[in-house]
Formats: C-alpha cells, sequence, structure tokens
C-alpha cells in the first residue's frame, strides 16, 4: 500500500448518531483520526419517524468529526439495523460443458447471481451474500475455489436482506444530510467484525449487540454465517421503566441508570439511598438504589429470555461451544456478565472492538462496536483492493466507476 485512505463510518442508532473518520496507513494498520456523536432524534429501533430531525442529528455528528479532524466528509459507509433485517441459508450450482474447468470469478459471479435471482422482489433488497462453503464435483468441499479444476461448482451462502422502503428512508435523510452512500454494512456483520476472534466463529458463537433501540444477533457456528436477527428490545425500554416507576423524567431516568445502574440486585446494599430531581428545577427525591437496580435486573432478565427463544430458534444453541458474546452501549452495565450467564446458561464474555489505532480510549468501549466495525469491514476490502484516496479530503466513492464497481462486489462478496 503506497498512499493512506480515510473514509467515515456512520451509525444512525435509536440512542445517538456516531460518525467517525477512519484512517488505513501504508501499513494497513486503522487509525481513528476524527470523530463526532449526538443524540439522536428521529429514529426509534432503527426506522426514520422524523426525517428532519434525523437530518438535524446527522448533521451535528458529522460536522463535529470534521472539526476536529480537518477532513470534509462527502461519503460515508452506512450502518443499518432494524427488525426488517432478515437472513436466510440459499445453496445453488453452476455444471461446464468441460469436466476439467478451471474455475474463475466470473463462474463464482454466476453462481451468485443465480442465488440473487432467487430474491427477486420489490420489497427486499440483498444488502450481502457471504460464502459458508463451496463443493466440487458432488464431492470436495472447498472454501476457496478459484482457480481449481471440476465439472460441477455448487455453493451455499447467507443472504441477509432488508426492506426497500426501510433502506431508502435511512438512505434518504443521509443523503439529505448533504452526504453520498457509498456502501451499507448490516448492524450485526459489522459488530461480528470488530469484537469476534475466529476460533469462536469455529467453535460456535452468537454475538448480540444491544444498543438503545434494537438489539442484533449473529451467529456462527464452524466458521460461518448461520443467522442474523434483529429483535426490537434495547436500553431504552430500561429508562423507560425507571422513568415510570419513578415519575421522573425520560432524561433523569437515564441519568440515573447511567450513574446508578447494575445489573443485578445482588450486588447492591438494601439500605443505599440516592437523591435526584425528579424533574427539571422541582424538588430532590430521595429513591432506594436496590428499586433502581431491581427495576433494570426485571427488565434485562425479560430481554436475556426473550433473546435466548431467538437464538434456540436457529437450531444451533446447544452447539454454540463458544458461548455468547455481549457488545453494544448495554454491555457496559455493571454485572451484566454475571445475570447473562445466569440465563443464557453459557459462558458470556463482553465484546469490545479490538484491532485499531484511537486517540480516545472510550472507542474501546462495547457502544463503539458497530461503527468501528463498519470502519474495519471498509478497511479490509481496501486493503484487499489497494484503492487510493486524496490525502487532504474526503474521497467521494460515487464520483469514481471504480470505487462503484469495487462497493457491489463488496456487497456480493463479503
Amino acid at each position: 500500500m503506497s498512499k493512506s485512505k480515510t473514509f467515515v463510518a456512520l451509525d444512525v442508532g435509536s440512542y445517538k448518531t456516531v460518525a467517525v473518520i477512519g484512517d488505513l496507513d501504508e501499513t494497513g494498520k486503522l487509525h481513528i483520526i476524527g470523530f463526532g456523536e449526538t443524540l439522536s432524534k428521529g429514529i426509534e429501533k432503527g426506522a426514520v419517524v422524523n426525517p428532519s430531525e434525523a437530518i438535524k442529528s446527522i448533521k451535528e455528528a458529522v460536522a463535529t468529526a470534521e472539526s476536529n479532524s480537518g477532513f470534509r466528509i462527502s461519503s460515508v459507509v452506512l450502518n443499518i439495523g432494524g427488525v426488517h433485517i432478515e437472513s436466510k441459508n440459499e445453496k445453488d450450482f453452476i455444471s461446464f460443458s468441460s469436466s476439467n474447468k478451471e474455475i474463475d470469478q466470473n463462474d463464482i459471479n454466476a453462481l451468485i447471481e443465480k442465488i440473487s435471482e432467487k430474491f427477486k422482489n420489490d420489497n427486499i433488497q440483498i444488502l450481502h451474500i457471504i460464502p459458508k462453503m463451496f463443493v466440487l464435483d458432488d464431492d470436495e468441499i472447498v472454501y476457496e475455489p478459484v482457480g481449481l479444476i471440476g465439472s460441477k461448482i455448487s455453493g451455499e451462502y447467507n443472504v441477509i436482506t432488508g426492506k426497500v422502503n426501510s433502506i431508502s428512508n435511512i438512505k434518504k435523510v443521509v443523503e439529505q444530510s448533504g452526504l453520498g452512500v457509498m456502501d451499507i454494512v448490516v448492524n450485526p456483520i459489522a459488530s461480528t467484525t470488530s469484537v469476534l476472534y475466529e476460533e469462536e466463529k469455529d467453535l460456535g458463537v452468537a454475538i448480540i449487540d444491544i444498543g438503545g433501540g434494537l438489539s442484533d444477533i449473529a451467529v456462527y457456528k464452524n466458521g460461518h454465517l448461520e443467522a442474523v436477527k434483529s429483535i426490537p428490545l434495547g436500553g431504552n425500554l430500561i429508562t423507560k421503566d425507571i422513568s415510570f416507576r419513578f415519575k421522573i423524567s425520560k432524561d433523569i431516568a437515564e441519568n440515573i441508570k447511567k450513574q446508578y445502574g447494575v445489573a443485578s440486585i445482588e450486588f447492591v446494599e438494601f439500605n443505599e439511598v440516592v437523591e435526584v430531581k425528579s424533574r427539571e428545577d422541582e424538588e430532590t427525591i430521595k429513591l432506594e438504589k436496590y428499586e433502581i437496580v431491581e427495576t433494570i435486573e426485571w427488565r434485562l432478565t425479560e430481554m436475556f429470555e426473550i433473546l435466548r427463544k431467538e437464538l434456540e430458534k436457529t437450531g444451533l444453541y446447544d452447539r454454540l461451544n463458544a458461548g455468547i458474546v455481549l457488545t453494544g452501549g448495554v454491555a457496559n452495565t455493571p454485572y451484566i456478565q454475571h445475570l447473562a450467564e445466569k440465563i443464557f446458561e453459557k459462558d458470556v464474555r463482553i465484546g469490545k472492538p479490538k484491532e485499531f489505532k484511537a486517540f480516545n480510549e472510550k472507542f474501546y468501549s462495547p457502544e463503539y462496536a458497530t461503527v468501528i466495525g463498519c470502519l474495519q469491514f471498509t478497511a479490509s476490502a481496501l486493503k484487499d483492493k489497494h484503492v487510493g484516496s486524496n490525502s487532504s479530503e474526503m474521497f467521494n466513492f460515487n464520483i469514481s466507476d471504480t470505487f462503484t464497481k469495487f462497493f457491489d462486489k463488496i456487497k456480493n462478496l463479503f
């Protein structure tokens, strides 16, 4: 790699909107060089509910990232989530007229096209087609068929799709913020990229990214993605529970959750009291910390029980030998690992982003797993393709034929 490459990930979440600028240096190492975030407005559970408010949040996060980096942002890789995201395993094959055909990339592209045809629907859009394995001549299982000799190649892929209208709505508010969308990465794939280890994928693992409005799940076994799912459960529910139980504003409830919240009453003294304001400019009230934590534990327990049932539906729950990896903002809750292990009855670890350099330690927190993973997904693609960029300004993928073709391939071949 002769030049550094600079690019941006944008995560428009239910709780906050984050723009992160990454630079891929000459050695292939990813550095975080710019950052902006703001509380999200106009987004609920991954869906746009108020476009003008969502645009304001995006512009604010991007402006902050530009200000502290010195780069102008023109295009972004967009994280996307929502209950409309689904995945399905699909198989197909191609037979050749010659019994000793050398398989090339055009053959794999043709196989991918056959898989894609099965998802032709005006209401859904393919976001990723991820290879699991190939079978050569109905006999040998291979993982990189290009260059091998055969008369038939079969392939199995995990195809991730989303609803066209939902995708269009989030893209539209990004574009109306003055940005181009150079590619889309679904949230669980991004989180996986930054958090999981290859040996975990081989052994069998489920990653659960719990954000403000959604819990995104990805399940791996034998090194392959098996299932992706998004559930409308997140930390905002805990905030609402605290607000309702103690008759306080959601903003104050959110602060209480962050300042005093832990995941289990096992780690709280019964007689501990905290003082808060019930509303802005109102008198101080006293709350039992035990009751605050009790409220949090109730909701987390319910969420984990629902998530366990979703994982059991995959048929792989008993084969998750590497257990569960929790990430996302809610994973910062003290003692959440302890509670999760009780509910899931498996080993649980807290997943933090890895394998990058940053100017602030906070980027290694679980809450940034998705947006950092989006950068890493893009960085991996750029390293493979040796794509150059300008050194003083964000390069614009949308005006370059090379970039357009490149990212079309990435969506299909990741």
